[in-house]
């Protein structure tokens, strides 16, 4: 049995714009109540894409229900894009990390396996927030008691740098020199990997013609050189936005339907960590 119900997050913290929180959680019922399975579950917050222009529905339901049947609860962000700017957006995404983690007992979650996975430019800002997660702008949260620390990041086909997709950066940042802009060299996240990064799965297509393939290996090769637990796969075809990678989200999904398998390895790498 499945509840669902949606939060103003932006009200909820009293922070600008119009942030929503769709929650999706496996009813305790009479039959189940107290068995172990229903309790300390892990949860998936979802970040879909949309080159902070848009916020991709293809991107959000059908990856939390994937994640629920897989014995997840399940949460999808719907963050503020252009004209709203930088960092309005990972202001959002650390207040739903907050939210999921200060109501784990009322959700039968387990507070240290919150996870976070984001697709395109949600996969840029969930990277943000691997990167950020412990040294957050303080623009929105002054004074706000914000825990948005994550068990692991899974990002799918994601922008990383300022120009391996352009129009992301111009979007956040409402900018048109992407590739000299400090702020934008900044938030290319190969640049500020750290200690404090949770591990992370990765994975696009090597015929991605949106967003540079090369932004997945970058991100790779920043793990690498700083010691942290990452997988990375690259399939090789299939178009950009393949979220699930069937039907339910490609009218063509014949040629993208071998990276179907992410869904799983991806839980079969939050689940063997420690």
């Amino acid at each position: 049995m499945m509840t669902v119900k949606q939060i103003n997050l932006s009200e909820e913290y009293g922070i600008p714009g119009n942030a929503k929180l769709d929650i999706y959680l496996h009813e305790i019922t009479s039959e189940i109540q107290g068995k172990k399975y229903t309790l300390n579950r892990k949860a998936m917050v979802v970040v879909p894409g949309g080159g902070y222009s848009m916020v991709s529905v293809r991107e959000g339901e059908p990856i939390a229900i994937d994640f629920f049947n897989r014995g997840y609860n399940s949460f999808v962000l719907y963050y503020d894009v252009a004209p709203n700017r930088y960092p309005m957006q990972i202001t959002q995404l650390a207040c739903a990390v907050d939210y999921v983690k200060k109501h784990a007992q009322e959700f039968n979650i387990d507070d240290s396996e919150v996870c976070a996975v984001g697709f395109s430019a949600g996969g840029h800002l969930t990277g943000c927030l691997a990167n950020m997660w412990n040294c957050l702008p303080k623009d929105y949260l002054e004074g706000k008691d914000i825990d948005a620390k994550i068990k692991a990041v899974i990002l799918s086909y994601p922008v990383i740098y300022n120009d391996s997709h352009v129009g992301s950066f111009k979007n956040l940042l409402g900018i048109t020199d992407v590739e000299n802009d400090p702020l934008a060299n900044a938030l290319s996240l190969d640049r500020t990997v750290n200690a404090d990064n949770p591990p992370c799965f990765i994975w696009t297509t090597a015929t991605d013609k949106c967003v540079n393939p090369m932004a997945t290996i970058k991100y790779t090769e920043a793990y690498l050189k700083a010691g942290l637990p990452i997988e990375c796969h690259m399939w090789p075809c299939g178009a950009h936005g393949a979220a699930t990678c069937d039907g339910r989200t490609n009218e063509c999904y014949d040629e993208v339907y071998p990276a179907r398998e992410w869904l799983d390895l991806a839980d079969r790498f939050i689940s063997n960590l420690k």
